[in-house]
């Protein structure tokens, strides 16, 4: 991954973090993860596919499925994502 992509994807990093310390929801993941998809371009694929599928899906979990089960949903959905920008 370029700088581009490395500045674009900081705040996603940030919020995973504070996700995982009980400080970040998966409405600010969600949001995060669109605002990143819409920053990088095709020279990035597929990470921004897979940044608008984590971000809808983040959404709709974050309503559909109770406050203690949201850590493991949250990490079932990005693990993708994890992954991609990781390699």
């Amino acid at each position: 991954m370029d700088d581009h992509g490395r500045r674009v994807l900081a705040p996603l990093r940030e919020a995973w973090t504070a996700f995982e310390d009980g400080t970040a929801s998966l409405l600010d993941l969600s949001r995060l993860a669109e605002q990143a998809a819409g920053a990088l371009d095709n020279a990035s694929a597929p990470l921004p596919q897979l940044l608008l599928k984590a971000a809808s899906d983040l959404e709709f979990a974050s309503y559909t499925n109770d406050q203690e089960n949201h850590l493991q949903i949250g990490r079932q959905i990005l693990e993708p994502v994890l992954a991609e920008w990781a390699g």
